[in-house]
């Protein structure tokens, strides 16, 4: 396994501060409780500051402003965010992981006549190219991807394996989708006609604008009229349903399993935790973070902390939920008042 001096990691840190020895030699990256001494840990979540004082690791990234105990053992490196400085380590790691395909065309691919492919594009294996798709400047297509007809694809994006994109859809440069996300699935509509459940035709598209993620099997919606619009710098987790004429606006989070139903605009950095869903035509402001497995069924305000079914600022849901676990308790209570004062009506729990 191959080793690498400090001294040269260090080089691609933001002004780090180093304390301790300086000829260590890396070969791995660990979490705090398993790191070796030939391996760097970070501190990126103060949950694991207790960690920090028994790390065995080589060295360690540390917050500038950490005041605990510090290891023993450890080199240890100071910088203004451990994480984004590890994720550089990942980004050269993963380049030599996974190096950039050839630009070309794969024998198995289909390209149809109208499309058009830009400089240093790569089309992988079986993947196919409808007509009039454009693929801009070294964007990388890789295998089983269907690119539909009309189809606009910028710069510098990446389609992982078995991604779908439907017809007129749009992608902004530096897009990333991953294995299995649809983009442009038929909006969910239906009017009940005669007893019968009529398709209501989605005639919309989706536009995903610069540096948006897509994850694995994550599924965007045409919209049925005009379009569905992800916003710029936002990144989508596995498994997330956004459905038609969604808005969603820019550099917000939605994690895993999150739902949102048609027509509901989001703002700006908006942040909608694990197995969020949020019913449609609403409106959720800017800066609003909802707590996991939450169930949004109204208008929020800009800026809002939220969570629960329906949803109240958060720590007032957390003493709800406080609460709660005493009600078995605060019924017997309630039943000797009852019996003190001699009242007959019987509480509702017998």
């Amino acid at each position: 396994m191959k080793k690498y001096p400090l001294k040269e990691i260090v080089k691609i840190f933001d002004n780090p501060e180093i304390s301790g020895n300086t000829n260590v030699e890396l070969s791995g990256i660990a979490s705090l409780e398993k790191a070796g001494p030939s391996d760097l840990s970070f501190l990126g979540n103060k949950k694991y500051a207790h960690e920090v004082p028994a790390t065995k690791a080589g060295a360690v990234l540390l917050p500038r402003n950490y005041s605990g105990e510090l290891p023993k053992d450890s080199t240890v490196i100071r910088v203004d965010n451990p994480s984004a400085e590890l994720a550089k380590i990942g980004a050269i790691i993963e380049a030599a992981l996974w190096p950039k395909a050839t630009p070309g065309i794969h024998p198995t691919a289909f390209v149809a006549e109208s499309a058009k492919i830009g400089e240093n594009a790569y089309i992988g294996p079986n993947s196919t190219i409808c007509e009039g798709a454009e693929i801009g400047d070294n964007t990388v297509i890789q295998g089983n991807c269907y690119i539909g007809r009309f189809v606009k694809i910028g710069k510098d994006c990446a389609i992982m394996p078995n991604a779908v994109i439907m017809d007129y859809c749009e992608l902004g440069n530096r897009v990333r989708l991953q294995p299995g996300a649809v983009i442009g699935s038929d909006g969910y509509g239906y009017e009940l006609v005669n007893g019968a459940h009529v398709k209501i035709p989605q005639v919309g598209k989706v536009v995903l604008e610069d540096d948006v993620e897509i994850g694995a099997n994550t599924c965007i919606d045409r919209a049925r009229f005009d379009k569905t619009l992800i916003g710029a710098g936002t990144k989508i987790d596995n498994l997330v349903q956004v459905a038609h004429n969604v808005e969603v606006g820019r550099a917000c989070l939605l994690v895993s399993q999150v739902g949102i139903s048609g027509s509901t605009h989001l703002g700006d950095y908006c942040v909608l935790g694990g197995q969020v869903g949020v019913a449609g035509h609403l409106k959720i402001g800017s800066g609003t973070m909802i707590g996991g497995q939450s169930g949004v069924n109204g208008d929020i305000e800009p800026k809002s902390y939220v969570r629960g079914t329906p949803p109240r600022p958060y720590m007032k849901a957390h003493k709800i939920e406080i609460l709660i676990g005493h009600l078995p308790e605060l019924v017997e209570r309630l039943k000797d008042v009852e019996k003190h004062l001699g009242i007959e009506k019987k509480t509702f729990i017998k």
